[in-house]
């Protein structure tokens, strides 16, 4: 490895500047686009903490493929939830580290790890595989490749069911002798160093949940008290725990440890200001104890702490520094909540006349229903949407979504929620436990006014399977015993949404129409396979040619489209003519508003290269409004980090009055925001 490679732009740490003998250098690619990179962060960070003191070790981030400047960069760093405290390089223009190292090993996908010794790289691969054995092994002077773990399929699968069994008997040890039953296994198994430190640590959690289900408050706050102690400066372990406990419904409040809880939460802000990076959430949680203490002045002051402290909050201060404006955090809360109002209770959903036939009747019989008393037929005269529910069992607890709360968003951004039209049943996939069906449903936030239905065998499932659906959330809908549609919710298209707003449907023009829809599907199919096998076979102009020809044929596709605009697009960026490029991709993107995924990609693309983004400002934020108003995740933070990347944008143009009023709307749909108007809401009825 050719230290012509190594990044000249460092961040934070020590710059390597040549190969010491016999020290290990950890390089980990990363870029601020890539969600699994920021995943694996906090693992890498834990690894630099267990060996920080080792000098023959060094673990250096190398920011790869992104288009920060260095200073964003350090901004984005200090703003991350863990603090990163090893250290921090960047290849600032792909020259060095992507041209030198990269490329030649044909390095594609990132998070990436490369260790280097003597100039060798003697190891590679994801950073979640690098353990502190492998390290260790890395470290010692006899070092061979030979000597590193071989992870295979087989020894994964054996670890896991090794790592099932012991789960199955720390549960077994705890039930029938509380904490000290589990004891000395645990502490076998922490001696053994069998297990990684996270699975170790959810080990030693069993016994919290065990003893929290038994009604053994007390016994079960000591658990988590004794992994505070050992676990003293791990930020992930002290603000998990405060967490559970907050979140502990099952606990009356009056047994709530709220002093191990303050412990956790000043933990958690000590170790984050250690870095420099004091951190959002620790306040925010602090602000929800305050409140169930009945503090609700406090919990005002916490939350507006936790908002300060906000990237959105940071993003705001940096605006009013360059602006030099002084309106208060306070005035500005103030505008930001005027006109949240929460949302007004949901009616249980009204089911009248159903029609039996041989196949939903059968379906519909074999389910244990909740929220209603049983069904034998669809619902006459109306489109029926079934959503397709998902939950599984967790420390003897159902979890799992709201049921069709994606749905319920798509139907809701359709204009078709509780329309009179329009009917859901909720079906769970597969036969669960009643009890544990009927307590999730009773949680706060899972109630649902639809009918819930729980099978008795896999006939759901088969039914799932049967409509090719093959994630979740998903939906079919369903029209006088017609399947009109079935797939992923966020995808369903707006004719579907027609469909389903209609009075009356001639059964025969269904058919008909659908069928034309099936052929369609299947020519397009085609166009499709034929343009795979001419870019495998590089036939690029044939490509192209092929492309051109069903350009129009298939407009109203949203996929297609975006791969034609993207071809056309990519022919004015070879020509450097960068305003034509943009505009092709805007046009296509005001056919298809409701693509929130594919105007996340464009976004992207606009902000691929800095010719691209000098003109792309007012495309990129209409891509941006796109994902904000198609967003089918019912989260106000994704909303509001729309609103945020349009701010900043309008900071880099310098453009500070539309910076402000992209800031008002982002912190007027920050959950945090919504959380602190609650809270105000109370203290004043109060």
């Amino acid at each position: 490895m050719f230290l012509d490679g190594i990044p000249e732009v460092w961040l934070q740490g020590d710059p390597v500047k040549k190969w010491e003998k016999d020290k290990v250098y950890i390089f980990e690619f990363w870029a601020t686009w890539c969600g699994p990179c920021l995943a694996a962060m906090p693992h890498m960070e834990h690894l630099h903490q267990v060996l920080k003191e080792n000098p023959n070790l060094q673990i250096i981030g190398v920011n790869v493929m992104d288009r920060k400047s260095p200073e964003n960069l350090k901004e984005f760093l200090k703003n991350r939830p863990t603090p990163l405290t090893y250290t921090m390089a960047v290849d600032v223009d792909g020259k060095r580290t992507k041209a030198k190292w990269l490329d030649p090993l044909e390095v594609n996908g990132i998070p990436h790890v490369f260790a280097i010794k003597n100039g060798k790289l003697i190891w590679r691969g994801h950073p979640l595989k690098l353990s502190e054995e492998m390290l260790t092994a890395m470290l010692k002077p006899d070092f061979s490749v030979a000597s590193l773990p071989v992870e295979t399929a087989d020894a994964r699968d054996k670890e896991n069911k090794i790592f099932l069994q012991t789960r199955q008997m720390v549960n077994q040890l705890v039930q029938k002798n509380g904490r000290q039953g589990a004891a000395p296994l645990l502490k076998q198994i922490q001696e053994s160093n069998q297990f990684s430190q996270d699975r170790l640590i959810y080990l030693k959690t069993i016994p919290f949940n065990v003893l929290l289900q038994q009604g053994k408050y007390d016994e079960a706050q000591l658990v988590l008290n004794d992994l505070t102690e050992e676990y003293s400066d791990n930020y992930r372990v002290q603000i998990n725990v405060a967490g559970s406990l907050l979140q502990a419904d099952t606990m009356p409040s009056d047994k709530l440890d709220a002093a191990l809880v303050e412990r956790c939460l000043r933990r958690c802000i000590e170790i984050s200001k250690k870095g420099n990076k004091e951190a959002s959430l620790p306040w925010r949680m602090m602000a929800e104890l305050r409140e169930k203490q009945g503090k609700r002045k406090e919990a005002l002051e916490y939350m507006e702490k936790a908002i300060t402290l906000s990237s959105l909050g940071k993003a705001w201060a940096k605006l009013q520094e360059q602006t030099g404006d002084k309106e208060t955090l306070q005035s500005l809360l103030d505008r930001a909540t005027e006109g949240i109002r929460p949302q007004p209770p949901r009616k249980m959903q009204e089911i009248e006349a159903v029609q039996e036939d041989s196949f939903y009747t059968p379906l519909l019989k074999k389910q244990t229903w909740f929220s209603h008393p049983g069904l034998a037929g669809l619902p006459a005269g109306k489109t029926v949407f079934i959503d397709f529910w998902r939950a599984f069992s967790k420390d003897g607890k159902l979890v799992g979504d709201i049921p069709a709360n994606t749905l319920d968003i798509v139907l809701k951004k359709y204009g078709l929620l509780d329309h009179p039209n329009v009917k859901v049943l909720v079906l769970s996939v597969r036969p669960l436990n009643k009890e544990q069906v009927k307590e999730c449903l009773e949680r706060p936030g899972m109630w649902s006014p639809y009918p819930v239905g729980v099978p008795s065998d896999d006939s759901v499932m088969d039914l799932f399977n049967s409509l090719k659906l093959q994630y979740f959330p998903s939906s079919a809908a369903i029209r006088d015993g017609v399947v009109v549609w079935a797939g992923e919710i966020k995808r369903m298209p707006s004719w579907v949404a027609d469909l389903a707003a209609r009075d009356t449907l001639d059964k025969d023009k269904l058919t008909e129409e659908l069928a034309k829809r099936q052929a369609y599907d299947q020519e397009l199919e085609g166009v499709y396979k034929k343009s795979f096998e001419l870019r495998k076979q590089k036939k690029y102009e044939d490509y192209i040619k092929l492309l051109e020809e069903n350009a129009e044929r298939f407009s109203d596709n949203p996929s297609f489209s975006s791969t034609v605009a993207e071809m056309r697009a990519g022919q004015a960026v070879k020509e450097k003519d960068y305003r034509k490029a943009v505009d092709i991709l805007d046009k296509m993107l005001s056919r298809f508003p409701q693509e929130d995924a594919l105007a996340s990609y464009m976004l992207k693309v606009y902000r691929s290269s800095d010719e691209m983004q000098e003109n792309s400002y007012d495309a990129s934020r209409r891509a941006l409004q796109i994902m904000r108003d198609a967003n089918t995740r019912g989260d106000g933070g994704y909303n509001a980090a729309c609103y945020q990347v349009m701010m900043e944008m309008a900071m880099e143009k310098k453009d500070y009055v539309q910076a402000k009023e992209d800031a008002l709307k982002a912190f007027h749909e920050l959950p945090l925001v919504h959380q602190y108007a609650a809270m105000k809401k109370k203290q004043k009825e109060a």
